[in-house]
Formats: C-alpha cells, sequence, structure tokens
C-alpha cells in the first residue's frame, strides 16, 4: 500500500518536476534537489533514482539529496545505500525549531567554538550540536521535491499550540525561498525556486487529540462555508454532515482528511507560497494494523508555487497576491468535492506498480552489495 502511495501520488509529481527542468535551457538545467525522511532502506530516494529523476554526481554521489533519521547509526547505514547523501541525526522539530540566532546562508558560523556566554557544560555542547545541525540545514535549502514522511501525528497533545510540527513547517517554508548560491555558479546572479513540489504524511489522530487542535480545524471548515454556503450541500453528499460540528463528532476520519490539507494550504499562503490550483492536493489513505487495533495513514500530494510578485516586492499590507487568493479558493473547493483515495492491499495488489521494489532493491545492491 505504500508502494502505491510512492508510484501512483509521489512519482507522478516528480516527473513533472524534473520535466519542468528539462525544458528550461541547457545552461540553467541542474540535477534536482531532495529533502526526505527516507529510513535506511532509502527507497524512495531509489525509486526517483530508478526513474531517473534525482542523478547523482559525476562520482556517483547522492549530494543533492538530504534526509533526517533520530539515530546516527541509521544515518551512516543510510548513507551506504546512497553514498555522498548528507544525513542529519536528530529530532526534525527540534533541529529546525533550535533557539539562537539564523545561520548565514552565505558565511560560516561556528556553533562548536567555547561558549562566551555559557558555562562549559554537557547541556550546553549539546545545545551547541543542536545549533550547528541548523545551522548545517539550513544551508542545505532549497529543495525541488521535499518529502515531510514523518510517519507521526502532526498535532501532539503535549505541545504548545499550534505544535511543533506546524511551527517547523513555517520555518522550513520560509527557508525555501533562500536562493540557489551552489548552482548556477554566478556570485553576481541569484536563482530561486518558484515553484516545489511537495508530500505530507500523518497519522489521524492522536485519539486523545487537544480541543485547540480540533477547533483550529473546525474553523479552518466553518469559515470556508460560511464564505460559500453552497459547500455545506457538498459536505452533506460526500459525508451524510449536514455541518462542520457534525462531521467531527460523527465522522471525525473525514473532519480530519478535509481540515489539514486546508491548514497546510493556509501555511503556505502565509508564507508566501501557494498550492497549484490545477493539480489541487490529492489525498491517498490506508490502515495500518497494531496491538491495539488499526490506525490510518494520510498522504497528502501537491505542487507549491511562489506568490508573484513576491512579498518583498508587493505595496505594504496590500495582502497575498491576486493569483494565489483564487487558488486558494479553488483548491479549497476541490478539497470538498473530491473525494480521497482509499488503498487497500486489493487495490494495490490489483495493478503493476513500477519501478517495482525489486528495481529498487537491484539498484540499492549497486550502491551496496552487502544489502540482502
Amino acid at each position: 500500500m505504500k508502494h502505491y502511495v510512492r508510484v501512483k501520488g509521489w512519482l507522478p509529481h516528480c516527473k513533472a518536476r524534473k520535466r519542468a527542468n528539462a525544458d528550461l535551457e541547457p545552461s540553467e538545467q541542474r540535477r534536482l534537489r531532495y529533502f526526505t525522511f527516507c529510513a535506511i532502506g532509502a527507497i524512495d530516494v531509489l525509486m526517483l533514482n530508478v526513474a531517473k529523476i534525482i542523478s547523482p554526481s559525476r562520482e556517483d554521489k547522492f549530494d543533492t539529496v538530504v534526509f533526517f533519521d533520530l539515530d546516527p547509526d541509521a544515518v551512516l547505514e543510510t548513507q551506504k545505500r546512497i553514498p555522498g547523501a548528507i544525513g542529519f541525526p536528530g529530532n526534525f522539530t527540534d533541529v529546525v525549531l533550535a533557539n539562537g540566532p539564523a545561520a548565514s546562508l552565505t558565511e560560516d558560523q561556528d556553533y562548536l567554538a567555547p561558549p562566551s556566554e555559557r558555562e562549559d557544560t554537557t547541556t550546553t555542547r549539546r545545545d551547541q550540536r543542536i545549533l550547528a545541525q541548523r545551522g548545517n540545514f539550513i544551508r542545505e535549502f532549497p529543495f525541488d521535491i521535499v518529502n515531510l514522511d514523518l510517519e507521526e501525528f502532526a498535532f501532539k497533545p503535549n505541545d504548545p499550540f499550534p505544535g511543533k510540527v506546524i511551527n517547523a513547517l513555517r520555518k522550513l517554508f520560509e527557508w525555501q525561498k533562500a536562493p540557489l548560491y551552489a548552482w548556477p555558479k554566478r556570485p553576481t546572479k541569484s536563482v530561486y525556486l518558484d515553484s516545489f513540489t511537495l508530500m505530507f504524511t500523518t497519522q489521524i489522530g492522536p485519539p486523545n487529540i487537544s480541543e485547540e487542535y480540533t477547533d483550529m480545524l473546525r474553523s479552518y471548515l466553518e469559515q470556508n462555508i460560511a464564505s460559500h454556503p453552497d459547500l455545506e450541500d457538498v459536505l452533506l453528499q460526500r459525508t451524510g454532515a449536514a455541518n462542520v460540528a457534525t462531521l467531527q463528532s460523527d465522522h471525525f476520519e473525514d473532519f480530519f482528511k478535509l481540515g489539514v490539507p486546508k491548514v497546510l494550504a493556509g501555511l503556505l499562503l502565509e508564507t508566501d507560497w501557494y498550492v497549484d490550483a490545477e493539480k489541487g492536493i490529492t489525498t491517498f489513505a490506508f490502515k495500518r494494523n497494531w496491538t491495539g487495533g488499526e490506525y490510518t495513514m494520510l498522504h497528502f500530494v501537491m505542487d507549491v508555487k511562489r506568490q508573484a510578485p513576491p512579498k518583498h516586492r508587493r505595496a505594504p499590507n496590500s495582502g497575498h497576491a491576486a493569483d494565489a487568493v483564487d487558488a486558494y479558493v479553488s483548491v479549497v473547493r476541490r478539497l470538498f468535492t473530491q473525494s480521497d483515495l482509499e488503498v487497500t492491499n486489493e487495490l494495490a495488489s490489483s495493478i503493476e506498480l513500477k519501478p517495482s521494489l525489486e528495481e529498487i532493491r537491484g539498484r540499492r545492491r549497486k550502491y551496496y552489495p552487502e544489502d540482502v
């Protein structure tokens, strides 16, 4: 089921991103940059490599791939399978939200130098290491494809509202506006991304989700219906719920599936991006079993565009770019009218999924023959 999402969800958007790069003038073409949470097997990276979307360097290094893993040993194991990839050991949200000055994108900052304002303790050195990681991570931006496959809850009850994940996404979307200093190698000209592909994965829930989070989701949906009353009939036909409150109480999964992409679209708009209305946001869902029963994973896939003109070229207090506002309205309407795709084992087994897992494993053995 997960590979169905990769092949039918992630891959088409990534192929389109590659085609857009291939349509540029030869002097402007470059290898795509990819950020992921790939785990040791690096299936997503190698799938994109087999599909000729992610290309190694001439030295056969995956040096345009950046990933996170909680376990330092897992980072090293992953790099055996995608040599040259840049791995960060640690908690993604803790690193992104670490306190301290933002790292310079043009100058090195030695966060590991002996501290001048704090006592040189284990805690201080740990904080310094996290800040160093944050600085190094910032300097890897921007990315053509961002795959936030966290496979955990986006809204954690003990996180101060709106939560670490949401605030980390705010930072990430801001950093996506950084110039591509490394390419082209012309110091007199900065090149910026005008679009990127975004994949976001989360579990539905948690069961003890706090009222602050559900109030936020409900507020987003109620605002949409207030602005477009005909969506209430659409909601009723799609879910059987006459209003958002009923949707939340009686159809929580549908409530969550509608609310979370609204949060993502709102975050992107806030940070001077917007979801491309032509494709909208595609939602995949599938269930997994665990000792306590089953839970539902959601995968959202979308293309993202930079608002034009960008915020620094718009008049003060002028609001968002007109195209972005129109696209936001269109994307929201599409979320109400377009059902998510429920992925089952039967569906995933009924079609040919290429590149197949065996092709991907074969590519992995090319770089790490010891892999079984």
